[in-house]
């Protein structure tokens, strides 16, 4: 579905900044003659030159080359990546406006099925806005789980995206079996934590036309990772294939860029995103007012702030054990935003203004009155 009509609505935020396209500059070449020259003239001269043999340049070489090779290869800890990053399952939930709200946390291939699924409840429900939250920090997941979970939003028969492997010249498709069960505007919430998966969800809802995507740049690993052991501690774990949109453009290394760029602090993306005690939803869109001093305080002969002055004192001693102190809130802004645009636009078009009107009778004038001589 076309997103024209809420491009107006977007435009009036004026939180959302530009990005900055400022060229950086690039590092001259270096020729493979001035690489062995630095070599040998380390090995030889430096004032510890016995610690580098060819042990330690080796492990210099393999640091070098992964930090050459950025998103596309990594050393993984066997025991961290065998450990869950996040909590599994997909978070559904009806904010005010009517708006609907999903957020695949781990894009493990059961939660594909269940995807399905609550998008079909929200369609059933009578919901027409979707906020499609895909910043949970997981681990890089099978393109399967991806294409799955694009197919309650396109047509039946339609390509999605493809993969491109390595040493083969045709490419695996991926196309959509079932008919869109979604049909309505969507808003997409990405940054840089976005997995592979969920940058191919908003890469291709955006390609299509069928989503404005809100948040932080992604990293731009659309890739198809594998892992192989190399001994009892590490595996290294590199990319194998590409994905590619339907028209090969390839986003390896570039990223998702949001329409409307918003920046999410690091520390409220921790409190936001944690692994278990995850805040109510709600509590991060609805902003809290601190008490204070007012008139209807002053009426009922009480003072908000010396009485919250008091209770955060008394809950740091140990003799009131029972008033623990409360965490500071957190505000989800990106997410914020986004229930703001949508509830704009249905504001705009329940109004029906009429921009071209001009009007039946001229406005009134007001003149001066004359002072007399």
């Amino acid at each position: 579905m076309r997103l024209t009509r809420l491009l107006p609505c977007l435009a009036l935020s004026s939180v959302l900044a530009a990005p900055d396209h400022t060229p950086q500059p690039q590092a001259p070449y270096i020729s493979q003659a001035a690489v062995q020259n630095a070599f040998q003239i380390l090995r030889s001269e430096y004032i510890r030159s016995k610690e580098l043999n060819f042990e330690e340049l080796n492990r210099a070489a393999l640091t070098g080359l992964l930090q050459r090779l950025d998103l596309g290869a990594s050393l993984v800890h066997r025991q961290d990546s065998q450990a869950p990053v996040v909590a599994r399952g997909v978070l559904s939930e009806k904010l005010p406006g009517g708006i609907a709200y999903l957020r695949p946390q781990s894009f493990a291939p059961e939660e594909a099925a269940s995807f399905q699924a609550k998008v079909r409840e929200l369609t059933d429900s009578g919901l027409h806005s979707l906020i499609l939250d895909l910043r949970s920090p997981a681990m890089p997941g099978d393109f399967e789980t991806a294409a799955a979970m694009l197919e309650p939003f396109t047509p039946n028969g339609e390509l999605l995206f493809k993969l491109k492997q390595v040493g083969r010249e045709d490419s695996q498709l991926f196309i959509s079996h079932t008919q869109a069960v979604w049909n309505h505007p969507i808003l997409v919430l990405v940054d840089a934590d976005t997995c592979n998966l969920g940058e191919t969800l908003a890469a291709v809802l955006q390609k299509r036309r069928q989503a404005l995507i809100i948040g932080s740049k992604t990293r731009g690993a659309t890739v198809l990772y594998e892992k192989r052991t190399l001994d009892n501690f590490w595996e290294i774990r590199y990319a194998r294939a590409e994905m590619l949109l339907d028209d090969e453009t390839s986003l390896f290394g570039q990223g998702v860029k949001p329409d409307f760029p918003i920046d999410l602090p690091i520390e409220s993306k921790r409190r936001l995103f944690p692994r278990e005690n995850r805040p109510p939803l709600l509590d991060t869109l609805i902003e809290q007012p601190r008490p204070r001093y007012n008139e209807a305080a002053l009426v009922a002969r009480k003072n908000p702030e010396l009485e919250e002055y008091i209770r955060r004192s008394s809950a740091n001693s140990a003799a009131d054990a029972s008033a623990s102190p409360r965490p500071p809130q957190v505000h989800d802004i990106v997410l914020q935003r986004a229930v703001d645009l949508f509830i704009t636009r249905a504001r705009f078009e329940s109004t029906r203004l009429r921009w071209d009107n001009p009007g039946a009778e001229p406005p009134p004038t007001i003149r001066k009155a004359a002072r007399e001589p």
